[in-house]
């Protein structure tokens, strides 16, 4: 018999699990895959992918699906979460920019809810870049209707959201204009309103750098899996506010 999955939004952090022992087809990114997107960020434009593109397919893509797959074996399944975890959940290299044939120098996943769409709603990111890997959650455009609730109701649930997981995490609001802006300590958390002003978006999570990602191999995946569980308490309040 089918069972619905559970919303993230009524899931606490300590009700959280994974499989234990981990079942794992990901063995961890080559020393290759670094080396193309390096080589694709020194020139981001169509006709470097072109020569990238069985690189990037070896030794990125297929990769990360795997590194997908496990991710739902060993978290997103045991824990019953209706997350959307096929459907439009990989990036593209190349940008839609109207023929001036630009492209991302890097790779990413995104969970999201399910009945939704990747770019409408609150995700769970891995983000794969020539320096290392970046995981976390992420709220803002062009999540518009999804980001506009969230911008409005964080302010007042900022200490109780964001205070516990900023000694963890890097907590990011993304201005406008201008660089990402680094929150930490209660003068910011007090603040929030003023620096959610106009802003398109919010980020808590995790940097791996290169080395580490190549040191750990299949590890990354309990590394993403407890970056996602730190992270929980700014997910779930997305998800239930929106």
């Amino acid at each position: 018999m089918w069972l619905p999955g559970r919303n993230p939004a009524e899931v606490a952090p300590e009700e959280l699990t994974a499989l234990v022992p981990p079942v794992r087809t990901f063995e961890g990114f080559a020393p290759e895959a670094f080396e193309a997107l390096a080589r694709l960020k020194s020139r981001p434009h169509i006709e470097q992918y072109r020569q990238e593109k069985p690189a990037l397919r070896r030794y990125v893509q297929e990769p990360f699906r795997r590194l997908r797959d496990d991710l739902v074996v060993n978290w997103v399944l045991p824990n019953s979460l209706a997350l959307e975890t096929e459907r439009n959940v990989f990036s593209r290299f190349l940008k839609n920019d109207f023929g001036a044939g630009g492209c991302y120098a890097h790779y990413w996943m995104a969970f999201y809810r399910q009945g939704r769409r990747r770019l409408a709603d609150v995700q769970l990111i891995v983000s794969l870049h020539a320096d290392g890997l970046r995981v976390g959650v992420y709220a803002g455009e062009p999540a518009r209707t999804v980001w506009r609730a969230v911008r409005a109701r964080l302010p007042e649930a900022g200490v109780s959201v964001l205070g516990p997981i900023i000694p963890l995490l890097q907590v990011k609001i993304y201005p406008r204009k201008g660089e990402a802006r680094l929150i930490g300590g209660v003068e910011d958390l007090q603040r929030l309103s003023v620096l959610l002003r106009g802003a398109e978006g919010i980020w808590a999570g995790r940097t791996l750098s290169r080395e580490a990602v190549l040191e750990q191999r299949s590890e990354v995946v309990d590394w993403i899996l407890e970056t996602w569980q730190l992270a929980w308490p700014l997910y779930r309040f997305c998800c239930a506010v929106s």
